[in-house]
């Protein structure tokens, strides 16, 4: 090989080990970064053992539930019993967020005011445990780079997946514990109505159910209709509430039905019924309850029946 070859080859060796230990220098500075800004992302602690939940959404306001024992109240902006089952879905959910890239690290008002993550539009959720914070974090927009927030005592906009906005977007009612009326269809004893001035009684005799009306035999008596309405009863939740309206208002001073199921163990379930909702639904009132409550139209079909509804077609009425 000659002198001139030899550089040649020299040189080109050089320029590729140079080209070399340039992107090799490159990738450990990206690791670097990457590896810095992994540091700088917020970590959220566990909602385990959280005994108090303040959620803060723009317009709708502030809603304050607390848990005593094994169950959670709603103590603002009203006292009532909270609905447990939807706060264990949001305190389950912000344990499912991951962080994964910061967006901004110093973001002005204009910036968050265009992210949704100020008052106006922001959703701050505050979960403490022994009256101390261990999530305080403000979700805004969500798009192709995740769910945007903002984190409690961490500098900047961040990028997360895993939340799920509906959760925290509740109004009052959301969060408030919707039963009214729930039993085990098989413990029943007695189903009981009082409709439009007449009775209807229906009660288990042996395996068997037996049935009246004003005190006399049901004529071609059908007791497969009491199990149809005791499984359409037996688990009735509301989908509104009557608030400060008087039950003349809601149609409960004059009901239209009066309903009571009797147990094989335990006190007798009684419920009024009274006038029609908005959405062609009824306005109840459990015994016992503070509160007037409203049922939605598909679940009253069985709270304001008639005799016929319990009956086995006339003989004739084929013809």
């Amino acid at each position: 090989m000659t002198r001139d070859k030899q550089l040649a080859v020299g040189a080109l060796a050089l320029m590729l080990f140079g080209g070399l230990a340039v992107k090799q220098f490159r990738d450990d500075s990206k690791i670097g970064s990457r590896a810095a800004q992994d540091a700088a992302l917020p970590k959220l602690e566990s909602t385990d053992g959280a005994d108090k939940l303040t959620v803060t959404n723009g317009e709708k306001g502030t809603f304050v539930l607390e848990k005593k024992g094994e169950n959670w109240s709603l103590v603002s902006p009203i006292a009532a019993k909270g609905n447990g089952q939807n706060i264990k879905l949001a305190l389950d959910n912000i344990k499912e967020l991951k962080v994964r890239e910061q967006i901004s690290s110093n973001p002005d008002a204009d910036l968050l005011k265009n992210y949704e993550l100020d008052a106006a539009k922001g959703v701050r959720v505050l979960i403490e445990k022994g009256g101390k914070a261990v999530v305080d974090a403000t979700f805004g927009k969500s798009g192709g780079r995740g769910q945007l927030l903002t984190v409690a005592g961490t500098p900047g906009i961040f990028a997360a997946i895993g939340f799920s906005n509906f959760l925290f977007t509740r109004d009052a009612k959301g969060w408030r514990d919707i039963e009214v009326l729930k039993f085990e269809d098989e413990k029943t004893t007695g189903l009981h109505y009082e409709v439009g001035g007449k009775t209807l009684d229906f009660a288990l005799d042996g395996a068997a159910w037996k049935g009246t009306e004003g005190g006399k035999p049901l004529e071609r008596f059908d007791g497969e209709k009491v199990k149809d309405a005791l499984r359409s009863i037996k688990q009735l939740n509301a989908d509104d509430f009557g608030g400060t309206k008087t039950d003349a208002e809601l149609g409960l001073d004059k009901p239209v039905s009066v309903v009571t199921v009797t147990l094989k163990e335990g006190p007798a379930l009684k419920v009024t019924v009274g006038g029609e909702t908005a959405s062609k639904g009824r306005w109840v009132k459990r015994d016992g309850a503070a509160e007037a409550t409203a049922l939605p139209s598909y679940a009253v079909d069985w709270l304001v029946p008639d005799a016929a509804r319990f009956q086995k077609p006339a003989p004739d009425a084929g013809k």
